[in-house]
């Protein structure tokens, strides 16, 4: 079952209610993977990657800390600031606005 990702940082929104597979943070708790209909969640983020699959495509995100919240429906993280990042942790170009 899919969940709605929105990603927004002080500078807008980077992805907006985009359905993906599953979500994968870091928080200062331990790495979560989030998925559809989960139970509700709130929790700060670590510098770190973040991680999303969509029919089978994995993007990485860094983030500079933040907060992550869950409602089974939508995965909302809201971050300081963030760029692409390939498997390695190497910066990509980022566009304004990913999807």
């Amino acid at each position: 079952m899919s969940i709605k990702l929105k990603i927004v940082t002080p500078d807008g929104t980077f992805i907006n209610d985009k359905e993906v597979d599953i979500v994968n943070v870091q928080t200062i708790d331990g790495d979560i993977g989030i998925m559809g209909n989960m139970i509700p969640l709130v929790s700060s983020l670590k510098i770190g990657i973040l991680s999303f699959r969509e029919k089978g495509n994995l993007t990485r995100v860094h983030v500079n800390l933040g907060i992550v919240k869950v409602d089974g429906i939508q995965c909302k993280v809201i971050t300081e600031s963030l760029y692409l990042v390939d498997e390695a942790g190497n910066e990509l170009p980022t566009p304004q606005k990913l999807f």
